[in-house]
């Protein structure tokens, strides 16, 4: 069943739900990382640029929001400063940006290449543990380096064809999850690990 303006938030942006709070030091890799996804609309007729509505789809996530619903609402209910932080563009002399309406912010992510969101957001939090790992300086608590790789059968989400979305997920020590993709119904978690681990920085 396609996705309504309801339905439950992407997968990939799903990884942003369990994160520990941001600082506004960390805005600035989270839209960097965000800007590397492709967009898949046509040049003709694009209001707002895709990182823009990336990165208010995840600021609003991880501010709580579990739905696509929820998330046009934190946009549309965000100040104008907030905004133009997140790169939204000022159409209009003397007027801040406008947050995207909640059909586009539906129609983005519904049609957005869910393995290089994943790949963004993975390099953005696995960014993240890398500086925390910098400031411990007690190297008693801090866990050895390891990435360990699960299997995982998404409750709720089905395909079109009824089947249910299965997805194979690599996390770090504590829990981290650096990367995810989905696995297809007509293969197994086999095929799928050495694409999910070929973009990760898995020195040491």
């Amino acid at each position: 069943m396609p996705a309504r303006s309801s339905s439950l938030i992407p997968r990939p942006l799903g990884q942003l739900a369990d994160t520990a709070p941001t600082v506004p030091d960390d805005l600035p890799g989270l839209l960097t990382c965000l800007a590397q996804v492709p967009d898949p609309r046509r040049d003709q007729g694009r209001h707002h640029p895709l990182a823009f509505v990336l990165s208010l789809a995840a600021c609003a996530v991880l501010a709580g929001a579990k739905s696509l619903a929820a998330i046009a609402e934190w946009a549309a209910d965000a100040p104008p400063n907030v905004l133009a932080r997140l790169g939204g563009p000022c159409r209009e002399p003397g007027r801040g940006p406008v947050a995207p309406a909640e059909a586009t912010v539906r129609r983005v992510l519904q049609r957005i290449d869910g393995d290089a969101l994943d790949t963004a957001v993975g390099s953005w939090l696995a960014g993240r543990e890398r500086a925390a790992g910098q400031e411990e300086n007690d190297s008693d608590r801090r866990p050895l380096p390891s990435l360990a790789v699960d299997g995982k059968t998404v409750r709720g989400a089905r395909r079109t064809d009824g089947t249910q979305v299965h997805l194979l997920a690599a996390m770090t020590g504590i829990g981290l999850v650096t990367a995810q993709r989905e696995v297809d119904a007509t293969t197994n978690e086999i095929t799928v690990f050495q694409p999910l681990l070929a973009p990760l920085n898995l020195h040491g």
